[in-house]
């Protein structure tokens, strides 16, 4: 029996180039935003108050929204104990950035969470063992959140802490245990009837 993998399931990420290179672009945006990051933040803290939050909030709800759309069109893959996981990540996702509480913070959990499935996606390619994939994966999250603190050390208006770079390599994690938990959790003989139809 054959379960499809995720990347299997969105035409655009077929080509390996693209997703490394979309990875590429990825993180470069995040590294090169970092300087101009808390300036805009603390624009829109001024200009939205309370509401920059709840922005952050509604972007997070948007990216689960899309993963739940993903979950309920292929919904005869899926039982009850996928909905159940899916709901205690998001919750668990979503209390780490509503104690988080600080936006730059909040949003680099967001970003490192996206970044841990377009490297689990990339990964896929090459490597066909999903364990090995899971934790592949989080120790690139962990390195790419190293970095980045390396940069805000370099960086007049910024700081390293260690606790950032465990709060990014959280956001790995979870969303590691999501695709594991959830996405790869597919009922095998639904897919195979998918399959041969």
């Amino acid at each position: 029996m054959h379960v499809k993998s995720t990347k299997e399931y969105y035409r655009w990420f077929q080509n390996k180039s693209f997703v490394w290179s979309l990875i590429g672009c990825y993180v470069t945006f995040i590294y090169s935003t970092l300087y101009i990051m808390r300036p805009i933040l603390n624009f829109l803290k001024a200009t939205l108050g309370g509401y920059l939050n709840l922005s952050i909030v509604i972007i997070f709800l948007i990216m689960l929204s899309l993963v739940l759309v993903h979950i309920i069109s292929n919904r005869e893959c899926y039982g009850v104990s996928q909905y159940l996981w899916f709901a205690f990540i998001s919750c668990l996702y979503g209390l780490i950035i509503y104690i988080v509480d600080v936006p730059e913070e909040q949003v680099h959990f967001i970003e490192y969470g996206i970044l841990s499935g377009l490297i689990y996606i990339a990964l896929t390619f090459d490597i066909h063992n999903n364990v090995y994939v899971y934790f592949l994966t989080i120790f690139i999250v962990f390195i790419f959140g190293a970095v980045d603190e390396v940069i805000q050390w370099i960086l007049p208006n910024r700081i390293f802490d260690i606790r950032d770079i465990v709060l990014n390599g959280t956001a790995g994690i979870l969303v590691q245990l999501l695709i594991a938990m959830v996405i790869n959790k597919r009922k095998v003989v639904l897919v195979d009837n998918i399959v041969n139809t």
